[in-house]
């Protein structure tokens, strides 16, 4: 698991393929492929804070 700033997050999605959105009000999900083609969850709170998972 691993925490991006705003900017990060930006970049991160631009370079990704999103399979899946997810809006639950409080948080967006997406889910998809980063530009290495690793499956991730990026999740991206009111707050501006962001989580991003990378399966191995």
């Amino acid at each position: 698991m691993q925490y991006l700033t705003l900017e990060q997050t930006a970049d991160y999605l631009e370079a990704a393929t999103i399979e899946a959105t997810h809006d639950a009000g409080y948080a967006i999900v997406h889910i998809g492929r980063n530009a290495a083609d690793t499956r991730f969850v990026l999740v991206n709170d009111a707050l501006g804070q962001t989580v991003v998972t990378e399966s191995l």
